[in-house]
């Protein structure tokens, strides 16, 4: 298991990320929704120790803020926790999936979960756009080039500040690294539900298209990338809320604007029917 320090890895969880697109995230929006146990229990054989992984987080919170269920905020702590070893840990295969080429085919053992996970992501409020950061200790600059439209597949741990990465804990000062310096308007700030509620941790859902604003050199080998929330095109997955949580697909054809509100479908989701727009 983890604890606060060693919990810093999700926010350096980058070099997984395809530089190919994927089809879009669906299927999961027909999944019932069920308790934390039920949602988990589709994924046993894929998540070592996961049955020891709900017996931690259980009970920790019993009366969690922002309206969330017991088994809603479960969901979240249970995405924010560090096991031993690392590459068992919750996060970590989840995104392995959500990266995957094949993930059509590796995902629904995990729908019922992935829709309790979205349905209390989408009961906290976001803050509006923001800048947070997040770190990688490879060189990612080659496929990061001023103008770029990269889209992130998986759940993406940010910081609100820059400073915190630059703790010793956090990675060593002569290593080659990546800051990345993110404007969002869509982020979620976890930490009332997290594992570990220091961490002051804001998540990037998946799906997020970002373009490449600037590159910075800085000292100690660290480049600093911006980047800057947009608009997809087409949507990267599809989207449901608390007040819509069964609803289906609009056959409406989601198409990008330059001055649009934030909203589900500008933030790269499928717009449904029936969902209210902010």
């Amino acid at each position: 298991m983890g604890d606060g320090a060693n919990g810093v890895y999700r926010f350096s969880d980058i070099a997984g990320e395809p530089m190919r697109r994927l089809p879009p995230i669906r299927g999961y929006e027909n999944a019932p929704l069920v308790s934390i146990k039920e949602a988990t229990q589709p994924l046993i054989p894929h998540v070592p120790e996961i049955e020891h992984m709900i017996h931690t987080i259980e009970g920790n919170n019993k009366k969690p803020e922002h309206d969330l269920t017991t088994d809603e905020s479960a969901a979240i702590a249970l995405y924010s926790l560090e096991w031993s070893p690392r590459k068992n840990s919750f996060y970590i295969i989840l995104n392995n999936v959500l990266r995957h080429s094949k993930r059509d085919a590796l995902l629904p053992p995990w729908f019922k979960f992935f829709k309790l996970l979205l349905i209390a992501l989408s009961k906290l409020p976001s803050t509006g756009r923001r800048t947070v950061y997040r770190e990688m200790e490879l060189d990612l600059r080659e496929h990061y080039k001023r103008g770029a439209r990269i889209v992130w597949r998986g759940f993406s741990s940010c910081t609100t500040a820059a400073d915190v990465l630059e703790a010793e804990k956090f990675f060593g000062k002569t290593d080659t690294r990546n800051l990345f310096a993110i404007e969002c308007d869509t982020e979620k700030e976890i930490s009332q539900h997290s594992f570990y509620p220091n961490e002051e941790e804001i998540l990037l859902l998946p799906g997020r298209e970002l373009q490449v604003v600037a590159l910075f050199d800085m000292d100690h080998q660290v480049t600093m990338i911006q980047l800057k929330e947009t608009v997809p095109q087409f949507p990267n997955i599809v989207a449901i809320t608390a007040s819509s949580p069964s609803a289906t697909i609009s056959n409406t054809t989601t198409t990008a604007t330059p001055n649009a509100a934030a909203s589900y479908a500008e933030s790269g989701f499928t717009r449904i029917k029936g969902q209210p727009k902010g």
